[in-house]
């Protein structure tokens, strides 16, 4: 599968004024007009289909039966998540937890485990839609993640434990009891709702806000 970029096309437009390019995820970090623009990352069922890389070269005999030249499978997604600079994504598709079928494919059947997981740990979502047209079986939506910024938290240890200890935690700064954990830092203004009913249990939530005078 090919990765396609749109982009604003100067002066006269043509047609609705978007040049499409055909290329591969490794032009988001290979092209510096792409790199450097500021673009917005748009993936829409991305693994859907296996991207399979060019067969490795080999000097021995050929034979159209033997497949030890070719290379596994790779997800397209993650291969531009590694490639791509930008803040933003958008993705079309199921993810994690969405999806109706945990036996079949717990990680939808748009993108792969790999891209979920660095997407979640290095992004953070700030919009989340369902499509106006789904399968009965699937429950694909239109999200808008935002490259995190992370922060560092410093633990102090107890005074007891300056000298430290055999078989203390290797994240502890020179014996002193100190440590340090990274976490996603989100602005209050980019985080989503975190409460969240069925309208079966709405009700649990109380009153509404707007309903009080």
């Amino acid at each position: 599968k090919k990765m396609m970029m749109a982009k604003n096309q100067g002066g006269k437009p043509k047609s609705n004024g978007l040049e499409i390019r055909r290329g591969e995820p490794e032009m988001l970090s290979s092209d510096p007009e792409i790199r450097d623009s500021g673009r917005t990352l748009f993936l829409c069922y991305p693994d859907e289909e296996d991207r399979q890389p060019p067969p490795k070269e080999d000097d021995d005999d050929d034979d159209d039966d033997d497949d030890e030249g070719l290379q596994p499978p790779t997800s397209m997604a993650a291969a531009c998540l590694e490639h791509f600079a930008g803040d933003t994504i958008i993705h079309v598709g199921e993810l994690y937890g969405d999806t109706l079928s945990l036996d079949q494919a717990p990680w939808g059947r748009s993108s792969s485990k790999e891209f979920q997981e660095r997407l979640a740990a290095e992004y953070h979502c700030i919009l989340k839609m369902k499509l106006k047209n789904n399968w009965l079986h699937v429950r694909d939506t239109l999200s808008v993640w935002k490259r995190s910024e992370m922060c560092c938290l410093v633990f102090g240890g107890d005074d007891d434990d300056k000298g430290g200890k055999a078989g203390s935690d290797a994240s502890s700064s020179s014996g002193s009891g100190v440590e340090e954990a990274y976490y996603k830092y989100i602005p209050p203004e980019e985080k989503l709702p975190e409460n969240m009913a069925a309208p079966c249990v709405a009700h649990l939530f109380g009153p509404k806000s707007n309903d009080k005078k």
